[in-house]
């Protein structure tokens, strides 16, 4: 996974990703044919782009600034990053967050992003953002695409998402979350701040759960059904939080796109997750590290066994610090590499 640094003002940002990331912009293309085909593409991308310069116009300067430094049409970026999900999607992938309020480390974000098999995931980058607007961060997303809802940035504000879909109707004029959450991270420097971004206009896209902690060791997750969102507390005295890919909120249980069996995984591990750290004081970074690489029915780090998932790369911020570790495949058997913000 290669991690590009980036500085300047959007175009400039999106210049440098496309020039570092070239190659890799391309096997993803060559991968993953960028949809939706033409017909759809002209009746619902005018709409995609009034969306993005109405309410993201730095990120829409990015995306070409990306299609300039990758050589690409503006074209095919902006395709990449346009939600396309529809009522028969039917989700199996199976990432896992957690968070700790506080411990010898401080409150420490922790992910596994899931995907498919070996062969046949996207290609994954790193991008540490110094965008002349706004607050340092890093973010984790696939060659191409601007931000998949996963990072943390220099005020130790630290997100992570789970996929789990909507059955809500949504507008193509609305803008798509992960691009919404991206912006927030240059200006929230609280996961109250951040949770006030979130919610502050209807999104669309897949549908997720995501897992906010922050330097101050507040913590929730937002249930997010697009274009509906919910906030989620700890329990009552925990410091201590996790999401799946199952929405946890009563209110929520039917509104997702989870397959039986993936949502029955997503419920089990959460499960795992609650009974390995409720009512006990295990926070350390090392307690991070060891449930990350989890193996067992089921499993946190996942090759594919009682799951079609398998751990794509992993992800922790230590808040508190303004540290990110990563690391590209299992966790099982791969080491960190550590970024300072």
């Amino acid at each position: 996974m290669k991690l590009v640094e980036a500085s300047g003002n959007a175009r400039t940002i999106g210049r440098i990703t496309g020039e570092e990331l070239r190659e890799e912009i391309h096997e993803h293309i060559e991968m993953y044919p960028p949809g939706p085909d033409a017909d759809t593409w002209q009746r619902r991308g005018p709409a995609f782009q009034s969306a993005m310069e109405e309410y993201l116009p730095l990120v829409l300067e990015e995306m070409k600034g990306t299609a300039e430094g990758a050589n690409v049409p503006l074209e095919v970026i902006l395709k990449l990053n346009m939600p396309q999900y529809n009522n028969d999607l039917d989700l199996e992938e199976g990432c896992t967050n957690l968070a700790f309020a506080a411990g010898p480390d401080g409150p420490i974000w922790g992910k596994n992003n899931d995907g498919g098999a070996p062969g046949k995931q996207r290609p994954p980058c790193a991008r540490l953002i110094h965008r002349d607007d706004g607050i340092p961060h890093v973010n984790f997303t696939f060659c191409g695409m601007v931000a998949t809802l996963d990072g943390m940035n220099a005020e130790g504000v630290a997100v992570g998402h789970s996929s789990v879909g909507s059955v809500f109707q949504q507008s193509d004029h609305l803008p798509p979350i992960r691009l919404w959450a991206y912006e927030g991270m240059m200006s929230c420097r609280t996961t109250g701040e951040f949770v006030r971004h979130m919610t502050t206009l209807p999104l669309r896209g897949k549908g997720y759960a995501s897992v906010v902690a922050d330097a101050s060791g507040v913590l929730c997750s937002l249930e997010q059904p697009c274009p509906l969102t919910q906030v989620r507390l700890p329990e009552p005295d925990a410091d201590y939080i996790n999401c799946t890919n199952y929405y946890q909120l009563p209110a929520l249980a039917k509104a997702d796109r989870r397959n039986t069996e993936g949502k029955r995984n997503a419920i089990a591990r959460a499960k795992l997750l609650d009974e390995r750290f409720l009512g006990n004081d295990r926070r350390s970074l090392e307690d991070m590290k060891e449930v990350l690489r989890y193996h067992g029915d089921p499993s946190i780090c996942c090759h594919g066994v009682n799951t079609s998932s398998h751990t794509e790369y992993s992800m922790i911020g230590l808040c508190e610090s303004a540290r990110v570790l990563y690391l590209h495949g299992y966790p099982c058997e791969e080491e960190y590499v550590e970024v300072q913000l």
